[in-house]
């Protein structure tokens, strides 16, 4: 008897000494985190759609002019005489950066007889009312056909000035238009100027230019 209590023991004892395993802890505070910020992202995504028709018609209809801003515009072209101007017409002319303030400026600067079509050359050579006025400011009387060939060929108001500014008071339009399609710059003039005398002939240093390109 004393036999069995004694092992009976020593096997208790051999089961306090074993290592308890630790058991694994359960995060629940980082489990509801995650299932409440899941939940908001779930939610965010269905309430998002994305329609590219809605989206492009709404793009459209903010771009276009409104129908007051197309009666204001059409009142003051028919001021001017411009009549028999749809909202699509006056749309179309819009879009050409044609505005009837544009009109209107160009008119002012002697371009009475002004058409819409001459208007449409105009802005879409970027010759703008400022441009035109310096270039008669600089004694010019440009027809609208030399003033969007003018602008075509990149010929500026600041160009023109500092060609006069050089001496050149009597460059003509043909040679502004000539120069700057070559890449007579105003720094070239000076140089050669500095090498041959200040009254270098301009069609000298338009060959010069051809010769050296």
């Amino acid at each position: 008897m004393d036999e069995y209590l004694s092992r009976a023991e020593e096997r208790t004892s051999l089961k306090e000494e074993e290592p308890e395993i630790p058991k694994p802890r359960k995060n629940y505070f980082a489990i509801a985190v995650f299932l409440v910020v899941g939940f908001f992202l779930l939610r965010s995504v269905s309430n998002f759609s994305f329609n590219p028709f809605t989206s492009f018609f709404q793009t459209v209809s903010v771009s276009q002019p409104s129908e007051d801003l197309l009666n204001r515009m059409n009142n003051r072209l028919v001021e001017m005489g411009y009549t028999g101007l749809s909202h699509n017409d006056l749309r179309e002319l819009r879009s050409k950066d044609v505005t009837a303030t544009y009109v209107s400026n160009i008119r002012a600067l002697g371009f009475t007889e002004l058409t819409l079509d001459e208007a449409v050359s105009l802005a879409q050579a970027g010759a703008s009312s400022a441009f035109i006025a310096m270039i008669l400011e600089l004694g010019y009387e440009p027809t609208v056909e030399e003033l969007v060939n003018l602008r075509r060929a990149g010929v500026t108001a600041f160009y023109t000035s500092n060609i006069h500014d050089l001496g050149y008071r009597d460059v003509t339009m043909e040679q502004l238009i000539r120069m700057q399609r070559i890449g007579v710059t105003t720094s070239l003039i000076e140089r050669l100027q500095a090498e041959n005398g200040e009254d270098i002939p301009l069609e000298e240093i338009i060959r010069y230019r051809i010769s050296n390109q």
